[in-house]
C-alpha cells in the first residue's frame, strides 16, 4: 500500500518532488534551468521493457526534447541487498530507451541503522555505477512543510531539536491551512499513512485525525443527532463515553452517506450488498475508501477494493 501511494503521489505531483530532490541531492549534469512551471514535468511511462520491470517512477526533468535529464525514483522501507544492481538494470533499459542523462535516486522512508541505506554504488570488477540513498528521516522538513503536496513526506523527515509529535502538529497545521476540501482530504489520508511508518497509530488518531467530513453541513447536523443520542446514552454510562460513542456514530453514519453518494457519481449504481459492504467498514476504511474511489472507473473497482482491503464476505455476494 505504501509502496502504491508513493507512485501515486510522483504521478500526481512529479513537479514538486523533482524540485524537491533537485535540490536535495545532486543535480544531474546538466543541471536543468529554474522557474519551469509544473507542466513541464512529465511522468514517463514506468513499463520500461516487455519484461516484468517497473521503477516506482520515473520522472522527465524540466527542459524536454532531445538530452533532457530524466529522474528515477524508487521507494524503499526497508533496505534492499540488492538495490545496488537493480539501479544499474534500471539505468540499463532507460538508456537503451531514452539515451538521455538520468539521475538515481533512491528514497528510504523508514528510519534503519543499516548500512545498506547509505550504499551509493555498485562495484564489480571494473563496473562502476553509482547513485543516491537519501535517508528521509536525515532530511530537513522545511521544504517539505513549504509544499501541500509533500505534507506526506514531511511527517517522515527531521524534526530537528524539536519533539516527533511536534512536526506532526506543524504537519496538522499546513493540512489545515489547504483550502481546498478534496485536496485536503487526500493528503490528510496520505500523511496518515506514511506516519504510520515511525508513529504509533495512538499518536497519528490524535494530531493528525481530520476527518474528511468536517466542512459537510450535513456531517454537521448527523454529528449533532449523535450527540443527542450520545447524551442519552451518557444518562447510563456517563456522559463523556455517551457523547464520544454519539460523536463517532455521527462520523461514521456521515461518512456512509457521502462515500456511496461518490460512489454512485464514478461507478453508476452499486447493489444492496455491496452497499451492505461499505455500511458495514469502520471509520478508518471509509476514509481509506474516500482516498481510493478517487482512482474508480467502475464498479469492479469497488468489489476489487473490498476483497483488499474492506469486507470480502459481504462484496462476495
Amino acid at each position: 500500500m505504501i509502496d502504491d501511494f508513493c507512485k501515486r503521489l510522483v504521478a500526481r505531483h512529479p513537479a514538486s518532488i523533482g524540485r524537491w530532490l533537485l535540490e536535495v541531492a545532486a543535480p544531474p549534469d546538466p543541471p536543468p534551468p529554474p522557474g519551469h512551471a509544473a507542466a513541464e514535468w512529465k511522468l514517463l511511462d514506468r513499463e520500461l521493457s516487455s519484461e516484468p520491470l517497473h521503477a516506482d517512477s520515473v520522472v522527465l526533468l524540466p527542459g524536454g526534447g532531445p538530452g533532457a535529464p530524466i529522474l528515477h525514483l524508487e521507494f524503499q522501507t526497508r533496505p534492499d541487498p540488492l538495490m545496488a544492481e537493480r539501479m544499474l538494470d534500471y539505468w540499463i533499459r532507460l538508456h537503451r530507451r531514452f539515451r538521455q542523462p538520468i539521475h538515481q535516486v533512491v528514497i528510504h522512508l523508514k528510519p534503519t541503522r543499516s548500512p545498506l541505506a547509505r550504499i551509493e554504488q555498485l562495484a564489480v570488477g571494473s563496473t562502476r555505477h553509482r547513485f543516491i540513498n537519501l535517508r528521509l528521516w536525515e532530511q530537513d522538513a522545511e521544504p517539505l512543510l513549504a509544499d501541500p503536496a509533500l505534507l506526506p513526506l514531511a511527517v517522515l523527515a527531521r524534526a530537528g531539536e524539536s519533539p516527533a509529535e511536534q512536526l506532526l502538529r506543524r504537519v496538522r497545521r499546513c493540512l489545515q491551512a489547504i483550502p481546498d476540501p478534496d485536496q485536503r482530504r487526500l493528503i490528510t489520508s496520505g500523511c496518515q499513512l506514511l506516519a504510520g511508518l515511525t508513529f504509533s497509530q495512538d499518536v497519528i488518531q490524535r494530531l493528525l485525525a481530520m476527518s474528511i467530513l468536517e466542512d459537510s453541513s450535513v456531517y454537521q447536523y448527523i454529528v449533532r443527532k449523535g450527540l443527542e443520542e450520545g447524551r442519552a446514552i451518557g444518562l447510563e454510562q456517563g456522559l463523556e463515553q455517551g457523547l464520544e460513542q454519539g460523536l463517532q456514530r455521527g462520523r461514521q453514519l456521515e461518512a456512509t452517506t457521502l462515500i456511496l453518494r461518490q460512489l454512485d457519481r464514478r461507478c453508476g449504481p452499486i447493489g444492496a450488498d455491496l452497499q451492505a459492504a461499505v455500511n458495514a467498514l469502520p471509520l478508518a476504511q471509509l476514509e481509506a475508501l474516500a482516498d481510493a474511489l478517487v482512482d474508480f472507473q467502475g464498479v469492479s473497482d469497488l468489489t476489487s477494493w473490498l476483497a483488499l482491503e474492506g469486507a470480502p464476505d459481504r462484496a462476495a455476494g
